[in-house]
C-alpha cells in the first residue's frame, strides 16, 4: 500500500476514535472560576459594570451593547470603511491601490457576517495593532471576542457564540510565506493562524487563505457557506467596485436562488434548522469559489499595504540611522540579541551574543526585519479558564455545541491542525505523522506593533491587552517575566491554585496546558527587574507610527537615505 493510501487509512481511523471518545462527566462540567489579577491603576468603567458576572465571568451580549472599547471599535470601522468607499467610488485609484482599497472595504464591512453585525475588524483592531482591541475582554475572556450569533438560551453562559483564542494582528502576516516542511530542521515554516491551518496550498499566499476563515467559522463571522459571502459582496454598496477589480460577472455573473437570504441567514453549525450551503449549478459554484479567493486576495492586498505593514517604527527608523535608542532602549536590545535570547526565535536580522562580553560586530542582515522566524513553539503556558470556550459545551438554539468537551478540550495548537481537528486532513498527507512532534505548538508571532494599544477608557487607568494564543499573559511585563522566570517558578498546579505566600504571574507559574514539545531555551533567564523592563522599552520601538524629528521638521533639507525609504521600494 502506498504511503499516502496508509496515511488516509489512519487519518479515517482517528476519525472514528474521536468520534468514540467518552462525554466524561468532567468534561460536562463548566470551568472552575479562577482569580484574574488586573493591571494596577486598571478600572472597570461604569458602562461596564453592570457585565460583570459571578465567578469572574462576562455577559457578552451586555460587553457588546456598552463596552466604551466596542463602541469605538465600531465607530473606528464605520469610518474606515467611508474612507474606502469615497475611495473606491473616485474613480482615480491606480489598479494597486484598487484592490488594496477593496480588501480594506471587506475587511470593515459588518454586513459579511450571517447577521451582518460584526466585521473582520472588530475582533482585529488597528488601534491595538489589529489584535484584540478591548481590555475587559483581555481580562475576563483572554482576549477571544464574541461572534456574529447571540445565544438565546436561557441562563446560557457565554450567552454568546465567542472564539476559543486571542485573535492574532494582522500587522505583517502577509510575510508568512505558504506552509511548508523544512525536512532538514524538522520544522514547519510559515502558515497563518495560531496552528497553521490557513497554509496557503490554494492559493500560494497564506494571508488570504485566513482571510477566507473567519466568514465561515461557526463562532465568528459564522456564515454556511462561503458562497453566502460572494452574494453578500454582490449585494453590497461596493459590488460594482469588486467587478471594476476582479473583471466584470465576477459577481454579477453568478445565479442565486431565490431563497439565498433565507437560506444565508442560518448560521455554520445549526442543526435546526440545518445550516445547507447554497443549491448551485456546478458553473455558479465555481465561479463563487472564484470570487470568495478573490475576496481573500483582496484583504491580503490590503493588509500587506503601508496602513497594516508600513515599517514605521522607531527601530526602523534606528535602522535608517535617523534616530537614536534610548539608555534603556539600547540596553534592552542588547539583551534581546544577547541574554534574554530573543532574537534566537524573533529574528532581529543579527546574532545573537550570549556569552559575557561577547560584541556583534557584523552587519544586519535584514533592513527590514521580521522578528519572527516563521517557526511554531509550545512555550508551556498554562491553560486559561477565563476562556469563555470551555463553557461551550450545551447546545444553543440552534442545536449546536460549539466545544462539546468542555474544559476536557486541550488546545495542541498545530497538533489540531495535523490530526484533523477541523474536518478534513492537512493537504499534505505526509504531514499527518508529523503530529506527535508538533502537538501543543503555536505560531511564533511577529514583535512588530506587540506594544500598540488604543488610549484607555476611561483616560486615567491603562489598557489592558491580552498576549499569547490563549490570552493567559496581559502586558509585556508578564510576557517578559514569564520567559525569564517560568522554570523557576514552576509549580505543579492548575490557574488559582498557587501555594499559599506565593501570587500567580508573579513568583507562580501553573503546570503547562500541555508539556510535549516544550521550548526548553526559555524558563530561567536569569534576568533581573530593571533587564525584563529594559526588554519592554525596546520592545515598544517596534510599533509603527513613530514621527523622529527630522532636518526638514526643523527647516533644513532633508538627508536622503536608502535604507529609509519603504521597504517594497528597496
Amino acid at each position: 500500500m502506498k504511503r499516502s493510501a496508509l496515511l488516509s487509512v489512519a487519518y479515517a481511523a482517528f476519525i472514528v476514535g474521536s468520534l468514540l471518545l467518552p462525554a466524561t462527566g468532567a468534561r460536562a462540567q463548566n470551568p472552575t472560576p479562577v482569580p484574574i489579577f488586573p493591571p494596577p491603576r486598571f478600572v472597570i468603567s461604569p458602562s461596564d459594570a453592570a457585565c460583570i458576572l459571578p465567578g469572574n465571568k462576562l455577559d457578552l451580549q451586555c460587553f457588546i451593547a456598552n463596552d466604551p472599547d466596542a463602541q469605538r471599535i465600531r465607530a473606528e470601522e464605520a469610518a474606515l470603511f467611508a474612507e474606502a468607499l469615497t475611495a473606491a467610488n473616485s474613480g482615480t485609484l491606480d489598479p494597486f491601490h484598487q484592490v488594496e482599497t477593496l480588501g480594506k472595504l471587506e475587511i470593515y464591512d459588518p454586513n459579511l457576517s450571517v447577521n451582518n453585525n460584526l466585521a473582520c475588524s472588530y475582533c482585529h483592531d488597528p488601534m491595538a495593532g489589529f489584535a484584540n482591541g478591548s481590555s475587559v475582554l483581555s481580562i475576563y475572556t483572554g482576549g477571544s471576542n464574541p461572534g456574529s450569533v447571540p445565544i438565546t438560551v436561557a441562563g446560557a453562559y457565554p450567552d454568546n457564540r465567542i472564539a476559543k483564542r486571542n485573535p492574532q494582528s494582522y500587522n505583517y502576516s502577509p510575510y508568512f510565506p505558504p506552509l511548508q516542511f523544512n525536512t532538514t530542521q524538522g520544522d514547519f515554516y510559515g502558515g497563518n493562524f495560531w496552528d497553521a491551518r490557513a497554509s496557503g496550498f490554494r492559493l500560494q499566499n497564506s494571508a488570504a487563505e485566513q482571510a477566507q476563515d473567519p466568514p465561515l467559522d461557526t463562532q465568528e463571522m459564522a456564515n454556511p457557506d462561503s458562497a453566502c459571502v460572494v452574494w453578500k459582496l454582490s449585494q453590497s454598496v461596493y459590488a460594482s467596485f469588486f467587478e471594476t477589480v476582479w473583471g466584470a460577472g465576477s459577481l454579477s455573473g453568478i445565479t442565486f436562488p431565490g431563497n439565498t437570504a433565507q437560506l444565508c441567514s442560518v448560521p455554520g453549525g445549526a442543526v435546526n434548522p440545518p445550516a445547507q450551503k447554497l443549491p448551485l449549478s456546478p458553473t455558479d459554484r465555481t465561479h463563487a469559489q472564484q470570487a470568495y479567493d478573490y475576496f481573500g486576495l483582496a484583504i491580503a492586498a490590503y493588509e500587506i499595504g503601508s496602513e497594516v505593514s508600513s515599517f514605521t517604527s522607531k527601530f526602523d527608523a534606528f535602522l535608517a540611522g535617523t534616530v537614536k535608542l534610548t539608555a534603556a532602549e539600547t540596553r534592552g536590545y542588547d539583551l534581546f540579541r544577547g541574554k534574554a535570547n530573543c532574537n534566537t526565535c524573533h529574528l532581529d536580522g543579527r546574532s545573537n551574543t550570549q556569552t559575557p562580553g561577547e560584541i556583534d560586530t557584523g552587519m544586519a542582515t535584514n533592513a527590514a526585519p521580521m522578528f519572527t522566524d516563521f517557526t511554531y513553539n509550545n512555550l508551556g503556558l498554562p491553560m486559561n479558564l477565563t476562556l469563555p470556550w470551555y463553557s461551550e459545551n450545551h447546545p444553543d438554539q440552534f442545536g449546536f455545541t460549539a466545544n462539546p468537551l468542555g474544559v476536557g478540550f486541550i488546545d495542541f495548537g498545530v497538533g489540531l491542525f495535523l490530526d484533523g481537528y477541523y474536518g478534513s486532513p492537512p493537504p499534505n498527507f505526509d504531514w499527518i505523522a508529523l503530529n506527535p512532534f508538533f502537538v501543543g505548538k503555536f505560531q511564533t508571532s511577529t514583535l512588530r506593533n506587540a506594544a500598540q494599544m488604543p488610549p484607555p477608557t476611561p483616560p486615567s487607568t491603562v489598557f489592558v491587552k491580552a498576549f499569547m494564543h490563549n490570552g493567559y499573559l496581559s502586558s509585556l511585563k508578564e510576557v517578559v517575566h514569564f520567559y525569564n522566570t517560568r522554570d523557576k517558578f514552576a509549580f505543579n498546579v492548575q490557574s488559582g491554585h498557587c501555594p499559599k505566600g506565593t501570587v500567580e504571574k508573579v513568583t507562580c507559574w501553573p503546570t503547562p496546558e500541555e508539556q510535549d514539545n516544550k521550548n526548553m531555551t526559555i524558563g530561567n533567564l536569569g534576568l533581573t527587574n530593571a533587564e525584563e523592563n529594559d526588554l519592554v522599552a525596546f520592545l515598544q520601538t517596534l510599533t509603527d507610527g513613530f514621527v523622529p524629528i527630522t532636518p526638514a521638521s526643523l527647516g533644513k533639507p532633508p538627508v536622503m537615505r536608502k535604507a529609509a525609504l519603504p521597504p517594497h521600494s528597496q
